[in-house]
C-alpha cells in the first residue's frame, strides 16, 4: 500500500539548510495499523506530508497504491489524493462557517452519490447526531476531533493519515478516536498515526520511530485477536 525508499527532505529557512527527514524507507500494507513515534520536530508531520502527496521531497522513492503522487500531472495528483488519501490533523482543519454536517461533506466532491447519507451514519456512529446543525466553535476538542475523523472516512480512501489525532484530547476522547481507526483498519484500510505519546499503540501492527529526521528503528507487533487477517 505505502512503499518509500530513502525519502530525504531538507528545508532552507534564512540561516542555512534544516533536515526534515533523511533517507526514510520502510512499507506499510494493506489493512496495517502504523504508528510513528518521535518528539516534536523529529520529522513526523513533514513525512505525513510526502507520504500524502503534499510535499514533494528532495529525494527518494514513493509509491501509495502503486502509484507516485510526484510524477502525476497536478490535477491528477489531486484527484489521485482525494480518491486515496484521508488526513486527520491535530489542530482539526474544520470550517468554520459550516456546521457539521457540512464540515463532513467538505470531504467529498459536490454531487457525490448517498453522500448524505453517508454522512448521517457517521455522525450516528461518531456520537454526534446532538451536534450535527452547531459550528465548530461551539463543539469540543473531542467533538471537533471526531468531525475531523468523518470526513476523512467519508470517502472511504485506502489510506489515513493521521498526524497527532489525540494530542489535544482527554482519555475518553482518543480512545473513540482511535477505536474508530481500528474498525477502519480492521475493514482493510491502511492507518499511519504520528503520535508523541503512547495512547495508541495498543492497536498497532508496527511501531516506527523517527528520531531527527531519521528512521531509527521498526518493531512488528503480534497481529491483533480480533483481526480478520
Amino acid at each position: 500500500m505505502i512503499s518509500c525508499s530513502q525519502l530525504t527532505r531538507n528545508f532552507a529557512p534564512s540561516a542555512g539548510s534544516v533536515l526534515g527527514i533523511s533517507q526514510v524507507s520502510f512499507q506499510a500494507d494493506r489493512g496495517e495499523f502504523v504508528v510513528l513515534h518521535g518528539a516534536s520536530g523529529s520529522g513526523k508531520s513533514t513525512l505525513l506530508l510526502i507520504l500524502g502527496g503534499m510535499l514533494q521531497p528532495d529525494s527518494g522513492t514513493l509509491s501509495l497504491d502503486g502509484f507516485n503522487p510526484y510524477t502525476l500531472t497536478r490535477p491528477d495528483a489531486a484527484q489521485f489524493r482525494a480518491r486515496t488519501v484521508g488526513f486527520v490533523f491535530q489542530l482539526f482543519h474544520l470550517i468554520p462557517y459550516l456546521d457539521v454536517q457540512l464540515n463532513i461533506l467538505a470531504g467529498l466532491p459536490a454531487g457525490s452519490p448517498n453522500a448524505t447519507s453517508r454522512a448521517d451514519d457517521l455522525i450516528k456512529q461518531l456520537g454526534l447526531l446532538d451536534r450535527q446543525n452547531d459550528y465548530p466553535a461551539t463543539l469540543s476538542a473531542g467533538e471537533r476531533q471526531r468531525v475531523a475523523l468523518a470526513r476523512a472516512l467519508l470517502k472511504s480512501p485506502k489510506v489515513i493519515l493521521a498526524d497527532e489525532p489525540t494530542g489535544n484530547l482527554d482519555p475518553s476522547n482518543a480512545s473513540i478516536v482511535l477505536d474508530h481507526l481500528d474498525a477502519y483498519r480492521k475493514r482493510g484500510g491502511t492507518v499511519l498515526l504520528a503520535t508523541h505519546g503512547s495512547d495508541a499503540d495498543r492497536y498497532a501492527d508496527r511501531i516506527l520511530r523517527l528520531d531527527a529526521g531519521v528512521l531509527v528503528s521498526a518493531t512488528s507487533r503480534p497481529p491483533h485477536p480480533t483481526s480478520p487477517r
